[in-house]
């Protein structure tokens, strides 16, 4: 166990090397100064010992001044007390960030000392927010005041009593013990009633208990309650009484730690007296570790979208999802192809409106949105999405309404009770749209996807649907298009992910949306499973009946329609609990059927199945031409019955 201190800056060696002995010394733990510097190839950090200080091949970077404060801090110690024992290495790595990480694993560290200077953006900066976030032990970032040589003697550390400032507590503690001080513990609560203070001094003194510190018996330890409307007004408040240390436990939001990094100390952190201001974060929990070792076998196993793959895909994307008159224009002409389609039962015309139909690249862009945490590209996605739908629907009721049939066609019928397999078949297909657009040699494939995919087909099902006034069918439709949308999204999400797209990890506050929309969607593919595994339950009931009851049924309602002349060519059926059995016969024949065979044909089915039957008949009239004219036959007023 040891702690491990980074050095990547001249200026920093000495107040760096100084704050890893402090640690180091506080927490009764082995110290390692690692200098870190750009190599051309990885190599193993090499170690550095406390003689070559006048060897001229070690005067590179900052490694005398480790060296010479090294020493002096070893001989400032008392008689009698040893301290911490020492190591110095440098570390020569074209990818810093990725060399230090691996040293942290080779050594065990148990934390992770790293420096967050002032001034403008650099490669110092950018390497200790980084290694704050991804190292897997305990870290502290900080800040250097204007002097490490002065002891800390006055240190605060608002505590809320998360595990991150149980953390800065104890470490505030024991450096208050080191140097002679007295660490303030804050808490701020909202001033709302007269018991606001006893309210705060109780979550205080928990907090404190539950660090191992007791205020009443450790003179080190003092408990502050501030009220104040929020927590950073608090801070801010109580800042102003001049500290030489403060430590802050890392807030999950990084709301906290932003206020304090960017815009409460830049008082402090100015002039001679500045302070030292540290953030603190615990090991990271198991379940970032599981996350990042399956994003590194990802990146292994799976070809990942290089830098200018990834910026023609975003740029694709984006220009493509907006509504526009392109788009207006596309899914008009789809939405009618697919409609005239459905109208004249013709499964070519049908899969020819597919192809048209452009609802496909909204998806894929709400999807690479929702990795991203792409906010703009969601809402531009979304807005083509739903003026596409509303456009569509209205096409097709109008299209339903200006073209009347008797019963629905069969391409009309089949979509009306869609299964558990065509949400298998939108999820898979949203993964393979999104792989074969991110690599320009796989568009050939889109046509195929988008035949699969299948968008455009139910909405006008949904409109037509509601224009002939069979609402069953219109609801069927309908849970087909929303499973559509939502796996569609949800696949194409998982291609981009699984193709190296990742979310900006600095932007976690920003990203909570997309977080809260992917719960949204899995929630909504959950609900609509329901509707879609009934769906599935009564067809493979139709199939799988014990006792060959299925094949007795078909047998004996083709019987009873062989009789009068009738051909059956479906028969579906639906058990629902202890409701009567739905059955739905579709026949063909020359005349419209009389009550007394619809009632004959329910009874058989009702004897077979054991049960009550609601029978549904539609029957498609077929007249044959014949040599020598005859007298039309009357159209029936009912060529659909329905017998309870």
């Amino acid at each position: 166990m040891c702690v491990l201190t980074v050095v990547s800056q001249e200026h920093q060696a000495t107040a760096m090397t100084r704050w890893g002995f402090r640690v180091a010394q506080a927490k009764e733990q082995d110290l390692i100064i690692l200098w870190v510097e750009k190599g051309d190839e990885a190599a193993r950090a090499e170690e550095v010992s406390l003689e070559d200080t006048a060897d001229p091949q070690r005067q590179i970077g900052g490694i005398p001044e480790i060296l010479a404060t090294l020493a002096e801090l070893q001989d400032a110690l008392p008689a009698g007390v040893e301290g911490p024992s020492l190591e110095l290495k440098v570390l020569a790595h074209p990818e810093r960030l990725e060399g230090v990480l691996r040293e942290v694993e080779l050594s065990a560290a148990r934390w992770l000392v790293v420096a967050q200077p002032r001034g403008p953006r650099g490669q110092g900066r950018r390497l200790g927010r980084r290694l704050f976030r991804r190292v897997r032990c305990s870290a502290l970032l900080l800040r250097p005041g204007s002097s490490e040589e002065q002891p800390f003697r006055r240190i605060l550390v608002p505590a809320a009593g998360g595990p991150s400032s149980l953390r800065a507590l104890d470490l505030g503690a024991r450096l208050a013990r080191k140097d002679g001080g007295k660490v303030v513990a804050l808490y701020v609560e909202q001033g709302s009633d007269q018991l606001a203070e006893a309210v705060g001094q109780k979550i205080l003194g928990d907090a404190l208990r539950a660090a191992g510190l007791e205020s009443s018996t450790d003179l080190t330890v003092e408990s502050r309650v501030e009220l104040a409307n929020s927590e950073v007004a608090g801070i801010e408040g109580v800042l102003e009484d001049g500290w030489d240390l403060v430590i802050v436990g890392a807030s999950g939001r990084g709301l906290l730690r932003r206020k304090l990094f960017r815009t409460v100390p830049e008082r402090l952190l100015t002039g001679n007296e500045s302070a030292t201001v540290g953030v603190v974060r615990g090991p990271r929990p198991p379940s970032a570790r599981l996350r990042e070792g399956f994003e590194q076998a990802l990146d292994l196993s799976v070809p990942q979208l290089e830098r200018d793959d990834r910026v023609s895909l975003v740029e694709k994307l984006q220009l493509q999802s907006r509504w526009s008159f392109d788009f207006l224009a596309l899914i008009a002409l789809s939405t009618t192809i697919a409609a005239l389609g459905l109208l004249q039962d013709s499964a070519a015309v049908v899969i020819g409106a597919m192809l048209v139909a452009p609802l496909m690249t909204p998806l894929l862009g709400a999807g690479l949105a929702l990795v991203q945490g792409n906010l703009p590209l969601m809402r531009t996605a979304s807005q083509a999405i739903v003026l596409g739908f509303l456009t569509a629907v209205a096409i097709s009721f109008g299209a339903g309404a200006l073209v009347p049939l008797p019963q629905l066609t069969s391409q009309l019928a089949a979509r009306g009770q869609p299964t558990l397999l065509d949400l298998g078949v939108a999820f898979f297909s949203g993964i393979a749209a999104a792989y074969c657009l991110g690599r320009p040699n796989l568009s050939a494939a889109l046509p195929g996807v988008a035949i699969a995919a299948a968008l455009v087909p139910p909405i006008a099902t949904l409109g037509i649907s509601l224009a002939m006034g069979e609402r069953e069918v219109a609801r069927g439709a309908g849970i087909l298009f929303g499973t559509n949308v939502f796996t569609i999204i949800l696949g194409a999400a998982t291609s981009f992910f699984f193709s190296g797209i990742r979310p900006n990890r600095g932007l976690n506050r920003a990203n909570r949306w997309a977080r809260t929309m992917l719960v949204v969607l899995v929630l909504a593919v959950a609900g609509l499973a329901i509707p879609l595994g009934s769906f599935l339950v009564s067809q493979l009931r139709a199939v799988r009946q014990p006792g060959g009851v299925t094949q007795e049924l078909h047998r004996s309602l083709e019987e009873g329609l062989a009789t009068q002349g009738y051909e059956l060519t479906s028969a579906l059926w639906n058990r629902r609990g202890s409701q009567p059995v739905e059955l739905v016969l579709r026949v063909v024949g020359a005349d419209p059927p009389r009550e007394d065979l619809v009632e004959e044909l329910a009874q058989r089915a009702a004897a077979i199945l054991k049960g009550p039957v609601d029978l549904r008949l539609h029957t498609e009239l077929v007249a044959e031409s014949q040599a020598a004219p005859t007298a039309p036959t009357a159209p029936a007023d009912e060529p659909s019955h329905f017998i309870p």
